[in-house]
């Protein structure tokens, strides 16, 4: 059975199973939108993001990304799984694959 706290993204070929967000994930999916980078590196900042080699910070990946502004969840995680691809080869770029959708919370 799964819960509102999952861990991980199991979508098989979904680029975020690779990636554990912990209870990030849904703190950002309930976070209100839009928000500016500086405002989610703020508040969440110092929450752990773990990939199959290392875990980052959230703020740190942040630094990292292109966006400046985001209008929901979704666009968040992709930008956080943008750069994780840049730097790990085991982790898909989210442009290459359809991704689900974290706007909504499961029940």
């Amino acid at each position: 059975m799964s819960s509102d706290n999952a861990d991980h993204d199991l979508e098989g070929d979904d680029p975020a199973s690779a990636v554990t967000f912990g209870p990030l994930k849904r703190a950002l999916r309930e976070h209100r939108y839009p928000v500016t980078t500086a405002e989610l590196r703020e508040q969440y900042g110092a929450a752990a993001v773990e990939t199959p080699t290392a875990s980052e910070r959230f703020g740190g990946l942040l630094e990292g990304c292109e966006a400046t502004r985001f209008r929901e969840p979704r666009e968040v995680r992709d930008a956080v799984l943008s750069v994780l691809s840049t730097r790990d080869g085991s982790i898909p770029d989210p442009s290459t694959k359809a991704a689900d959708d974290w706007t909504r919370l499961r029940r």
